[in-house]
C-alpha cells in the first residue's frame, strides 16, 4: 500500500509527535505543486464519525492557495478521503 501523501494523524491527545506524518515536501491539495517551508499553512482536522473520531488530522497546503481559496473548501475533501481510504 502506498503512504498517504495528503494528510497525518495524531492517534491521540497525549501524542507529542504525530502517528504519521506526511512528507513535508508533499503536493499541495489545492494547486499540486509541492508544499516548501517558506510557504505553508497546517490545517487541523476531527473527523465526526465515530471510527474516526479518536484521531487528529491534519494536512499542508500553501499558505498562499489557503488563503486565495479557503481552506473549507478542502477540508471536505480530505475528510472524505479519510474515510475512503480506512484512515
Amino acid at each position: 500500500m502506498m503512504e498517504q501523501i495528503f494528510y497525518g494523524y495524531f492517534e491521540n491527545a497525549q501524542e507529542t509527535e504525530p502517528a504519521y506524518e506526511p512528507p513535508r515536501d508533499a503536493p499541495c491539495p489545492f494547486c499540486g505543486k509541492p508544499v516548501s517551508s517558506d510557504d505553508v499553512r497546517t490545517h487541523n482536522l476531527i473527523h465526526g464519525d465515530r471510527t474516526y473520531a479518536q484521531r487528529g488530522y491534519f494536512y499542508r497546503t500553501h499558505r498562499t492557495c489557503a488563503e486565495k481559496f479557503g481552506s473549507l473548501s478542502m477540508d471536505g475533501f480530505i475528510l472524505d478521503m479519510i474515510a475512503r481510504n480506512g484512515d
